[in-house]
């Protein structure tokens, strides 16, 4: 197994054009269809702080996409997001969900993109506590994963590991989480999509199954969440992209609606 110790914008900047929309239109497809599913499990409702935040287009007319944040009963906050230039090798679509507080299951977060040839896919649990201390919570939520990723480590030498330079990144990933890029194959596009499928059952799961946080809890873990939605938005280093691509005023409304700082539900 390989690995890529570069910036994304890096990344970008090495590819040169190269057309991936054979990708961009799987990866289109599947976040649609993890949205159906999310949506027929919870209650969500689009957030109008995100009004607006779209760039209409076609592929081949340049960079286009949206962001929509939701919120609802049981999801304090919701990203479902999507920007892409196929024809230029640039693609980038996510997930970021952030439960209440009246569950401490992890948060969701995916990742699908293409930045030149090569699929990019990232899935992650955020954790809500302190898992280095907290065992009972690390045994809950991650131990039960940690079989699969060592699995897909063993048996994919063709992938390459995304070490990010950023040691703020670094430190954000928990134990299990699937960073890889792969050959411009549909073996890669498949694979990306399974996982992304796998754990964001493996998720719903979780959610269904956990136990209530005491009332006298919860104003404390939705802080923590609110923070960690908040800092990783801010410190993402693949927001110099979204500069380059729409100008430091447009970055900021979507470092905002990432975090939730202007939401009004």
């Amino acid at each position: 197994m390989g690995e890529t110790m570069v910036t994304v914008e890096e990344l970008v900047a090495q590819s040169g054009p190269v057309d991936v929309t054979w990708v961009y239109e799987q990866w289109r497809e599947k976040l649609a269809e993890m949205m159906a599913k999310l949506q027929d499990r919870f209650e969500l409702v689009v957030d109008p702080s995100t009004n607006g935040l779209e760039v209409a287009g076609e592929i081949g007319s340049g960079i286009h996409g949206q962001v929509q944040c939701f919120a609802g009963p049981e999801i304090d906050w919701m990203v479902y997001s999507w920007m892409a230039d196929p024809k230029n090798g640039f693609a980038n679509m996510h997930f970021t969900i952030s439960p209440g507080p009246q569950v401490d299951v992890p948060l969701f977060g995916m990742a699908f993109a293409c930045f030149g040839e090569r699929p990019w896919g990232f899935m992650d649990f955020g954790a809500r506590r302190e898992a280095a201390v907290n065992t009972d919570y690390y045994f809950k939520y991650y131990e039960p994963l940690n079989e699969r990723w060592l699995n897909v480590r063993r048996d994919n030498p063709q992938l390459d590991w995304f070490m990010s330079p950023s040691g703020y990144v670094r430190q954000v990933l928990s134990p299990i989480a699937f960073c890889y890029s792969g050959p411009p194959e549909q073996k890669t596009v498949d694979l990306i999509q399974g996982e992304a499928d796998y754990m964001l059952d493996e998720w719903m799961k979780m959610f269904d199954a956990a136990d209530p946080v005491p009332a006298d809890q919860q104003d404390e873990l939705c802080q923590y969440t609110e923070d960690w939605r908040h800092t990783v938005a801010q410190l993402d280093p693949a927001n110099s992209i979204a500069v380059k691509l729409f100008g430091q005023d447009i970055c900021d409304q979507l470092v905002m609606a990432l975090g939730g700082t202007q939401r009004q539900l």
